[in-house]
């Protein structure tokens, strides 16, 4: 559980702690939402501290934000995280920086994310002043006044928000699954006694056993790492894999917790990935140091506790430096995008209808809609499309050549 602190007192700012508990938490959000949340409210924060402004008081007070201010605030958010600090540090005396040579050293954040900060912000005050507004029931003529002013401020900071629109998507350059060249590379050379593996020999078969559950699953990193022994049945040639959503696991002990996004689900395994992880457990795993201590499948070599998300990221790493060949982008998440296809070459060899695909592929993802596979099928609709484009192309050359008319 997040909490924005203040560094001189060690202590967690009272308003914000109330409005992530009772307002977003109980909402279902994962942490790395929450925190992204409050890394938003930080900005108001520093703002605030820059501008000389008691933002509690003016909440409590009805006194709110100027529209000057909320214009202010509005270009403060868009800044990155380190000129925002330096501009305090700058307003309270602590540092003088040197002005910027040209407009073109002049940084600041994607739209999109400028959106987001405003759009808690406004969440924020829109929540907390709601409470303070709630307690003034009895006063008619304050509750009105209040309530009038508060509207002014939260809308001309909604206005801010709703200005920066969405852009329209564009499918070029967007992340897509492997090419089949990249997937038959990437399966042979994650094999442990492949001569090109990148990884140290006591971490071979680890990563084997991961990569392999990312490819022929499709599941996400985080919903990987957070996989107990218990959640696998490997009884039989072929066995099972239960993917839970655990917020806020008590057993979890890293700090930045593995989280499942999507819906709690039951995936059958194939015979070598049942045998692999058979393998994994009973001989491999509890030969580590520590790893006993703790439920989780996936664990460090070195001290045997619950890998960590960024290890996963370095591993993925490696293989894009270490191993010649391998597309720049591979990622754990690009192999989600992978499976997806490759689910879709299996629905076109069996002739499975649009939607009873759309259906399968919801439940075995854990998705609540259908509309979630989008991003994840780029290279799926553009071979598909790319596809009938030819067809069409093969047809109207054929009725040049024969001399047929045009239907």
């Amino acid at each position: 559980m997040p909490f924005l602190v203040r560094i001189s007192t060690g202590l967690p700012l009272l308003a914000p702690t109330y409005w992530i508990v009772s307002c977003r938490r109980p909402s279902g959000k994962q942490p790395n939402t929450l925190c992204n949340d409050l890394r938003a409210l930080m900005y108001v924060h520093l703002w605030a501290d820059a501008r000389g402004v008691d933002l509690q008081n003016r909440l409590e007070s009805g006194a709110f934000l100027t529209l000057t201010e909320v214009a202010d605030l509005d270009t403060f958010c868009g800044k990155y995280m380190r000129d925002a600090l330096a501009e305090l540090l700058e307003a309270v005396g602590c540092v003088k920086l040197k002005p910027r040579k040209s407009k073109k050293q002049r940084r600041t954040v994607k739209l999109l994310e400028k959106r987001n900060r405003l759009a808690a912000i406004y969440s924020y005050i829109e929540y907390t002043s709601a409470d303070y507004l709630s307690r003034l029931h009895l006063q008619p003529e304050r509750w009105k006044h209040y309530n009038s002013v508060r509207a002014n401020c939260l809308e001309w900071i909604s206005s801010r928000v709703r200005a920066i629109k969405k852009p329209r998507r564009n499918d070029l350059g967007d992340r897509e699954g492997l090419e089949e060249g990249d997937i038959i590379r990437l399966r042979a050379v994650i094999e442990p006694d492949h001569p090109e593996n990148p990884f140290r020999p006591e971490v071979r078969f680890r990563n084997y056993v991961m990569v392999k559950l990312m490819l022929d699953l499709g599941i996400r990193r985080g919903e990987l790492l957070g996989i107990r022994i218990e959640d696998c049945t490997l009884g039989g040639s072929r066995g099972t894999i239960t993917i839970h959503r655990r917020p806020d696991d008590p057993d979890d002990p890293r700090t930045n917790q593995p989280a499942s996004k999507t819906n709690a689900r039951v995936l059958p395994l194939g015979g070598r990935l049942t045998e692999l992880l058979h393998e994994w457990i009973v001989h491999h795993r509890p030969k580590i140091r520590g790893a006993r201590k703790h439920p989780f499948l996936i664990v460090s070599s070195s001290d045997g506790k619950p890998l960590s998300l960024s290890m996963v990221n370095k591993m993925m790493r490696q293989l894009r430096s270490r191993v010649p060949g391998l597309p720049s982008e591979l990622s754990a998440h690009v192999l989600r995008h992978t499976w997806n296809d490759d689910f879709s070459d299996a629905m076109d060899k069996k002739g499975v209808p649009g939607d009873q695909e759309a259906k399968w592929r919801a439940r075995l993802m854990g998705w609540r809609r259908k509309e979630s596979a989008e991003a994840y099928l780029r290279r799926t609709v553009r071979r598909r499309s790319n596809q009938v484009l030819v067809e069409m192309h093969d047809k109207l050359d054929i009725q040049h050549a024969t001399g047929m008319p045009n239907r």
